[in-house]
């Protein structure tokens, strides 16, 4: 199975999108609205609903290092080659970036949720 990997930088976190050319992100985000804004809107929604953590966005901690984003990609990848998703549908990755919102691993980023 072929998966195409798309990351988007939040300010205090990275996404990487996981999509098939049957079903793209495009097909959610509507038009004139930002990309960017939607996977955020999306991210929060989710962790919220599923108990994550509560997210207040005027709290959320900007992290923009670029070391920082670079390893929470290779992260991701390496969760992904451990866990190949079984089906290819639009699929989110997130890694937290110096959040206190979630626990922290040593490294400075939270564990991989999927969504």
């Amino acid at each position: 199975m072929q998966n195409n990997l798309r990351y988007i930088n939040l300010s205090w976190a990275v996404v990487a999108i996981c999509e098939d050319g049957i079903l793209p992100l495009s097909t959610i985000v509507h038009d004139g609205q930002d990309e960017v804004e939607m996977v955020e809107h999306y991210v929060i929604g989710y962790m919220a609903f599923w108990h994550i953590a509560f997210v207040d966005e005027s709290r959320l901690v900007p992290c923009h290092e670029d070391t920082l984003r670079t390893e929470a990609r290779q992260k991701i990848d390496r969760y992904i080659a451990s866990h190949p998703p079984v089906e290819t549908f639009p699929r989110f990755y997130l890694v937290l970036l110096r959040q206190p919102i979630a626990p922290m691993e040593p490294d400075g980023m939270s564990r991989v949720y999927q969504m």
